[in-house]
């Protein structure tokens, strides 16, 4: 890490090797806390959970953020074959055995839901709860972001696609900083965006969105199927659901369908003022909402 980033950014970056790649985490709070995974999505980072840190070690948990494979200060491979859906899961599940992860929570946002409950799902046993934001875990329901031709139909066009999302890396460069509701500081946005200043380095990013299923057939959709299919194993898990009310890409539809399917759930709970990468917009919120969850569900 650069020195510029331990302002933003104190915390010491480890790494455990996971089916041959490097991924890495931040690790923070008691050996002995309740172990909380905090999984980013498309195109971020570790960083984008920077204010939940000291509100959850605080109170007395274990704040773990890992950087998918692809991302961060995890390897960057080069092979999009290699940063598939399943790949994403499988590399979660080696890092939770490595660290001996019991009765630890899920809080997925983005890619981190399906990627992080689908882990969870390989290890049920050992999984106490989960906060589920800005996400989805269905197929069948492509809302107006993702059906629209500009950006996302041309993100996923073979050539033009290449252009602007590898050429011009309009989403690793510009993503959090582009929609950011509260208006990021400079340094901020270098931090988002840094990881991916290496040619070439950005793959993951690109693999991503050409791996949301919208239609049975395509890339991921079975995958997301098969976690769909054991939602109802993790009726007894409790489980908090979250939405940015300004969210265009999985807002307030995305959270009501999941409350579907997880009738249980506390929630869904707008947060006010904040997109897409809502933690960035209302972490301090959030994170107080999450603290709160936890004391009450699970003391």
């Amino acid at each position: 890490m650069p020195a510029w980033l331990n302002e933003l950014f104190p915390w010491e970056q480890r790494a455990l090797t996971v089916n041959g790649r490097r991924m890495s985490y931040i690790d923070v709070g008691p050996d002995e806390g309740r172990p909380v995974l905090l999984l980013s999505g498309n195109p971020t980072w570790g960083f984008l959970y920077r204010d939940f840190i000291g509100p959850l070690t605080e109170a007395g948990y274990r704040a773990i953020a890992p950087d998918w494979v692809g991302t961060g200060y995890s390897d960057h491979p080069r092979v999009d074959g290699a940063l598939t859906f399943a790949h994403h899961v499988a590399d979660l599940v080696a890092l939770m055995d490595q660290l001996k992860l019991r009765g630890f929570v899920v809080v997925g946002q983005d890619w981190g839901g399906p990627q992080g409950v689908g882990a969870a799902l390989q290890r049920v046993e050992r999984l106490a709860g989960m906060v589920l934001m800005s996400t989805w875990l269905f197929n069948g329901n492509a809302g107006r972001f993702h059906s629209s031709p500009r950006p996302w139909t041309t993100w996923h066009a073979p050539l033009i696609g290449q252009f602007f999302m590898k050429r011009h890396k309009v989403l690793s460069q510009h993503g959090p900083s582009a929609i950011s509701k509260r208006g990021m500081t400079e340094a901020e946005a270098r931090a988002y965006h840094h990881v991916f200043d290496e040619p070439d380095s950005d793959h993951a990013v690109l693999t991503w969105p050409r791996t949301i299923p919208l239609q049975e057939g395509d890339r991921g959709w079975a995958d997301m199927a098969a976690i769909e299919r054991r939602l109802p194993e993790l009726a007894a898990i409790p489980t908090l659901l979250l939405y940015a009310t300004e969210d265009s890409v999985f807002g307030k539809p995305y959270a009501g369908r999941l409350k579907e399917l997880l009738p249980h759930a506390d929630g869904p709970h707008p947060i006010e003022h904040a997109d897409h990468f809502m933690q960035d917009d209302a972490g301090p919120e959030i994170a107080a909402r999450i603290v709160t969850f936890l004391r009450d569900r699970l003391p």
